[in-house]
C-alpha cells in the first residue's frame, strides 16, 4: 500500500504494530488521510481530526501519527484530553499516545479540577504526562484557581495530590493580598500555601516579609517566620514569628518582639 488520500474520511483504525494485542489507536473527522508505507507514518487532516486510544484524545488540524510506535507531531490547534480530567492544549505538540506523555507549544492553555474547582494555567510551553496527571509548564506562567492567580516562570503541577509549586520569582494574588518570594509550594485541596524566602506579603491594610511563610486561604491568614518585619502605616513590628490575620487586621508577634508605635 502506497499511499491513501480521502477527501472525506470517516474513520481509521490504526494499529500499534510492534505491541502485540495493543489497542488500536481510532480516528474519526479525518477530511484526509495519507499513508506512508516507508516510515510507516499516517499524516492526517482535519477540522479538526481527532485520534482517540482509551480514554486520551489528540485533536488537531494536521497530524502525523507513525504507528510503530504510537508517537505523533500535531498542529494547528492541538488539544490533548484525558477522560475529561485533564486537558492541554497549544500551537505544536508532540508526543507517545501509549506513554501518553505530550510536549506542546508555544501559547499553551491547559484546565483541570483541583479543591472542588477548576485550575486554569497559561505558558509558553508544557511537558504533560497524562498517565500520572501531571505538567511542568515553562516561560511567563500564570494559573488561576478561583480568586487566587500565580505568576512564576516554572510551574509543576501534580494532580493527584492537588499540589502546584512554583520557581522562578513566583508571585500569588487572592482578593487584595499579593505574596512573593523565591519559592511557592501550594495545597490546593488543602487551601494552603507555603513560601520560602525572602518573603513578602502586601495588603491594603499593612505588610509584612520574612524568610518564610505559611498562608491558610479560608482564614485569610499568614503565619511568617524568621527574621520577621512588618509595617501597618508608620507603626513597625520585629519578631521572629508574627501571625497576621489580613482580613481582621489583626497582628500577633510571637518570641522575641521589637514594636515601635507612632501616635
Amino acid at each position: 500500500m502506497k499511499g491513501i488520500a480521502r477527501a472525506a474520511c470517516v474513520a481509521v483504525l490504526l494499529g500499534l504494530s510492534t505491541l502485540a494485542g495493543a489497542q488500536p489507536v481510532e480516528v474519526n473527522d479525518a477530511r484526509r488521510a495519507t499513508y506512508e508505507e516507508s516510515s510507516d507514518t499516517w499524516t492526517l487532516e482535519g477540522a479538526p481530526v481527532r485520534l482517540r486510544r482509551l480514554d486520551l484524545l489528540v485533536e488537531a488540524q494536521v497530524l502525523r501519527y507513525r504507528a510503530t510506535e504510537g508517537s505523533f507531531e500535531a498542529t494547528g490547534g492541538v488539544c490533548v484530553t484525558r477522560a475529561g480530567q485533564l486537558q492541554a492544549c497549544g500551537d505544536q505538540a508532540r508526543g507517545s499516545v501509549p506513554q501518553q506523555q505530550v510536549q506542546l507549544g508555544p501559547r499553551v492553555r491547559a484546565r483541570y479540577a483541583a479543591g472542588g474547582r477548576e485550575v486554569e494555567l497559561s505558558a509558553s510551553s508544557a511537558q504533560v504526562d497524562f498517565a500520572r496527571r501531571q505538567l511542568v509548564a515553562r516561560g511567563a506562567v500564570r494559573v488561576t484557581w478561583g480568586e487566587a492567580g500565580l505568576e512564576a516562570e516554572e510551574v509543576s503541577v501534580d494532580g493527584p495530590s492537588e499540589a502546584v509549586v512554583a520557581d522562578g520569582s513566583p508571585v500569588v494574588t487572592w482578593e487584595q493580598a499579593r505574596l512573593s518570594a523565591r519559592r511557592l509550594r501550594a495545597d490546593l485541596r488543602g487551601q494552603r500555601l507555603w513560601a520560602s524566602g525572602p518573603v513578602r506579603l502586601e495588603h491594603p491594610t499593612g505588610w509584612a516579609q520574612a524568610l518564610e511563610a505559611e498562608v491558610h486561604w479560608p482564614q485569610r491568614v499568614a503565619v511568617l517566620r524568621g527574621q520577621v518585619v512588618a509595617g501597618r502605616g508608620a507603626d513597625r513590628v520585629q519578631a521572629e514569628e508574627l501571625r497576621y490575620a489580613w482580613g481582621a487586621g489583626v497582628w500577633t508577634a510571637r518570641g522575641r518582639s521589637r514594636v515601635v508605635v507612632h501616635p
